[in-house]
């Protein structure tokens, strides 16, 4: 008899065990996904043209706009110069005219990065500076 207690008795534990693992465990999940349905909606900061310079028109000086499209059959996109734009042939930052003068040496990678909002630029990128023929 004592032994029969004593096996039932474990399984009673384990049972007792597996109801309190099962309870935490679902505590947890609520507790994550009330979490996750709080969270405010994701906002875009920064969006990106993949292009190359030669779809780009790029004015004499930075100020006003550029049109940009990133492919010869896509829609051309009209971006705003900002006070903050910056430029950068690799990682390289550099002036407006010296990112000018090798975007017009050859058609190379360009990254037109911009603001969806107000469209105004954030950075011009060259993936890197032409090579010499």
């Amino acid at each position: 008899m004592t032994r029969s207690f004593l096996r039932d008795s474990s399984v009673h534990r384990r049972s007792a065990a597996g109801l309190r693992a099962a309870c935490l465990a679902a505590a947890a999940c609520s507790l994550f996904a009330g979490t996750a349905l709080a969270q405010k909606p994701m906002v875009i900061l920064e969006d990106v043209l993949e292009t190359t310079s030669g779809l780009v028109s790029l004015p004499g000086t930075a100020g006003g706009s550029i049109t940009a499209r990133e492919c010869r059959d896509c829609a051309s996109q009209r971006l705003t110069f900002g006070r903050e734009t910056r430029y950068f042939v690799g990682d390289e930052s550099v002036s407006y005219n010296r990112f000018r003068q090798l975007a017009a040496q050859g058609d190379g990678r360009m990254y037109v990065y911009f603001t969806p909002e107000t469209r105004v630029l954030t950075r011009l990128r060259l993936s890197s500076a032409p090579t010499a023929k």
